[in-house]
């Protein structure tokens, strides 16, 4: 996965092993982002209802000159705009059902339809800056959803498991150990995004399991989804930054029995 200092700025080289970030100031251990899916869920909505009354805006403003040029004209835009505004609404609603939804043909449904959500997070984390909220806490909350939405994506091809250089390294020989137990996964340790990148170009997996800080995953999946579906595993940093971070297992093993199908 690339590595950005900013959501949203320009690409800045991938961090190496025991590489900080540029924000932290190195005392301590900063704290395991852990939020759940409804922050993003009602910043996004926040964003969308924003963009749909700044559409009302505009077609308040200019109507009246398109009624200059007759009454058909007025009647087009009102059209135009109403359903504009109400296809995005639908879209976000029917999302956010899938998922905070149990029921997984609601997410193999909407998996494609995902890009919404994608297309909102830049001005989403400017407004949740603006709230004090993290980007690390925004990053897990959008993870968490995007999460929701992956589809199985059955079908021939293997499924990659990528996992960061900074893993702790008996963590890493669990993972590889773990995933010799399903068909068809192929594990890869991977230095920076530039590897991810091009492992995923090489061996064009069906699905991606991927375990990286909140940052790193926020853009990998930018690149990949929803044209590749993909779960992101948070990494858990108790000594900070790319220094033998750690994982849940539990929910690396769920992934794998997600994309797989194994009881």
């Amino acid at each position: 996965m690339r590595t950005t200092n900013d959501v949203g700025k320009s690409e800045t080289p991938d961090r190496v092993l025991g590489d900080e970030w540029l924000d932290w100031e190195g005392k301590g251990a900063p704290e395991d982002a852990n939020e759940g899916k409804r922050t993003f869920l009602l910043l996004s909505l926040l964003v969308l209802a924003g963009f749909v009354l700044l559409g009302f805006l505009f077609w308040y403003l200019v109507l009246p000159r398109f009624e200059q040029y007759g009454k058909a004209y007025a009647i087009v835009l009102t059209v135009a705009v109403v359903t504009l505004a109400a296809f995005f609404l639908a879209w976000y609603a029917l999302l956010s059902i899938a998922v905070l939804s149990k029921r997984l043909y609601l997410r193999f449904c909407l998996q494609k339809g995902a890009g919404l959500f994608l297309m909102l997070f830049p001005v989403v984390s400017h407004v949740a800056a603006s709230l004090g909220i993290s980007r690390d806490r925004l990053s897990h909350s959008f993870i968490e959803v995007t999460n929701r939405l992956a589809g199985t994506s059955e079908g021939e091809g293997l499924i990659l498991a990528l996992i960061p250089r900074c893993l702790r390294r008996e963590l890493r020989q669990q993972i590889a150990e773990m995933c010799a137990e399903f068909p068809g996964v192929l594990v890869h340790t991977t230095p920076g995004g530039t590897e991810a990148r091009r492992i995923i170009h090489e061996k064009k997996p069906r699905a991606i399991v991927a375990v990286a800080c909140e940052r790193d995953l926020v853009v990998g999946i930018h690149d990949v989804a929803p044209r590749i579906p993909v779960i992101g595993i948070p990494n858990t940093r108790p000594l900070g930054p790319c220094k033998d971070t750690a994982l849940d297992l539990m929910k690396f093993r769920s992934a794998l029995v997600y994309f797989t199908r194994k009881p």
